[in-house]
């Protein structure tokens, strides 16, 4: 991405380009350092090179100058009465390090989780290749539980292995009322609470999770999040395991 700035002569100095160039970086990157070198072009005058450290690594975004007095005269523009500064900035870079993508073919990866990532600045997030699995977990709970508190009550519960849950979403709600005896016996639900069905997504970055160690953890989850009778609830078959 190109950006030319035109005005009045005092605009080509050296102090209004490392401005320019702070105002950028200091949106596209906040919080990272940069440093910049010499790097002549052919239509610019004072130009420089810009780098962005990561993590202590130089990692060049974007190169920019003073406007070529020579260039403003082909251009029938009088350099006495206007000056200006020109920059080019490599967004791919800058993407890649305000979000931390490690691999710069992820930006145009056609993998659904993947582009999901690529319409925010939000941080990435690793995804994995390999094969998920999913369950739905019903559960007695206390009405009103938002998403957001039974994703932490569910990473809390999953311990070590809450990386290895990659979605939660809330698939249904019913009040005690709206169940059968049958349901409110398995359940184990107290007066006053809600039967909640969650769909949980488990994958792991670096190896397939096994069906064992997947039943493990949901059941580990149904019993943390539970809270009707103690005991009671719908349980994970581990004998499929």
């Amino acid at each position: 991405m190109d950006i030319w700035v035109l005005g009045d002569p005092e605009l080509a100095s050296h102090e209004h380009l490392l401005r320019l160039v702070g105002d950028i970086l200091q949106l596209a990157v906040p919080e990272k350092s940069w440093v910049y070198s010499d790097s002549p072009h052919h239509y610019t005058e004072g130009g420089i090179e810009v780098n962005v450290l990561n993590d202590g690594v130089p990692v060049e975004v974007l190169e920019c100058g003073r406007i070529a007095r020579s260039l403003l005269q082909r251009l029938q523009i009088d350099p006495l009465r206007h000056g200006g500064l020109a920059l080019g900035m490599g967004l791919d870079r800058l993407t890649m390090l305000r979000k931390g993508i490690p691999d710069i073919r992820l930006l145009r990866d056609q993998n659904v989780r993947v582009q999901a990532q690529m319409h925010d600045l939000d941080p990435w997030t690793a995804v994995s290749r390999l094969p998920s699995i999913a369950r739905d977990i019903s559960l007695a709970v206390t009405p009103g539980l938002s998403e957001e508190v039974l994703t932490e009550r569910m990473l809390q519960a999953a311990g070590d292995c809450s990386g290895w849950i990659e979605e939660m979403r809330i698939k249904g709600r019913w009040q005690r009322s709206d169940l059968p005896a049958q349901a409110i016996e398995r359940l184990g639900m107290l007066p006053g609470q809600e039967n909640v069905l969650l769909h949980v997504v488990l994958r792991d970055c670096s190896r397939s999770i096994t069906t064992g160690e997947a039943n493990a953890l949901y059941a580990d989850i149904q019993a943390a999040m539970h809270e009707g009778v103690p005991g009671a609830g719908y349980r994970m078959d581990l004998s499929k395991a």
